[in-house]
């Protein structure tokens, strides 16, 4: 059967483009299996020249598994599984630096992976270019570092030293970075409290490879470690995974669709010129299927299953 797409790797550390397909038409299961395998080998898709409604989005999205709810009301439009990631207001003005909104997105420009302040972090995000910066302005992109190449590449000590141990994920981390941010409400509070997630996630889905599971924009706290020595240690996983062996950086096109593995990736906004250039992006996110699988869980798991 001939390929119904053209995929062309984009980079030697992850990504990969597809042309070719028009999302805003229904997606047979034989399709959408092609796109996850496609995605499972190259963590980060890019499906150039699409023209997608929210409708459109959402019902595509849904091909792939269950979409998140965000839990704040001033993120979305018109319902709560659409985040609008914009420096304009629904009213089509552009908004000043200062409007919460905006800093959200400043909040952004740390790497991390989407929803990891839940207790089933998400699969995957999709995030759909409507107005992009030009090709003359600077910065804008969006950064994809490979957390399976980054742990890969970690020296012996170091994963021993982090094997056991995890990290507290929370959502009022974020907050706590720009003071000019609402405070977190009782509401959000409620929906997603502090979570703590093994810093080595196992994926069964890859042969129980390891990966690095980590943020930058909702935490830097490590469980079984003073503050100090998870803060330095947390400030090390960074500067390793930076290193541009590991990283994408993805310049918009109009049109462009990206869709990423949250499980395996970090990704971060690159600061652009806010009050000069407007950016309207729609983001969709993808339900995870489970906690997270770190060492000390599967070792534990293997134990109940002899004793059973």
């Amino acid at each position: 059967m001939a390929a119904r797409f053209t995929l062309k790797p984009l980079d030697d550390a992850l990504g990969a483009e597809i042309t070719g397909l028009d999302l805003s038409r229904p997606l047979d299961d034989a399709l959408v299996g092609e796109l996850r395998e496609a995605l499972q080998e190259h963590h980060v898709l890019c499906f150039r020249r699409q023209e997608l409604t929210e409708e459109q989005q959402v019902e595509m999205s849904t091909r792939f598994g269950p979409l998140e709810a965000f839990p704040e009301a001033d993120k979305t439009k018109k319902a709560p599984t659409i985040y609008n990631v914009a420096n304009v207001a629904a009213t089509g003005e552009s908004l000043p630096e200062t409007d919460h909104r905006v800093v959200f997105q400043k909040v952004n420009a740390r790497w991390h992976t989407d929803s990891s302040y839940r207790y089933i972090p998400s699969y995957a995000s999709l995030l759909y270019g409507i107005e992009v910066l030009p090709d003359e302005a600077e910065g804008g992109r969006t950064g994809f570092a490979n957390m399976l190449a980054a742990y890969d590449a970690l020296p012996e000590e170091t994963k021993e030293l982090i094997e056991p141990l995890q990290m507290v994920h929370y959502y009022e981390f974020g907050r706590r970075l720009f003071p000019s941010l609402p405070p977190i409400t009782q509401h959000e509070k409620e929906q997603i409290p502090p979570v703590s997630h093994p810093l080595v996630r196992i994926h069964p889905d890859r042969g129980n490879r390891r990966s690095l599971f980590m943020t930058a924009n909702s935490g830097n706290e490590i469980s079984g470690m003073t503050l100090e020595e998870g803060q330095a240690l947390h400030r090390q996983l960074v500067e390793h995974l930076s290193q541009p062996q590991f990283c994408y950086f993805h310049k918009w096109q109009q049109g462009d669709l990206v869709m990423w593995d949250n499980r395996v990736t970090l990704h971060r906004a690159e600061a652009y010129d806010m009050g000069r250039y407007r950016r309207v992006f729609r983001r969709t996110t993808l339900a995870g299927d489970g906690p997270i699988l770190g060492p000390f869980s599967n070792a534990v798991r293997k134990k109940l299953r002899s004793a059973a």
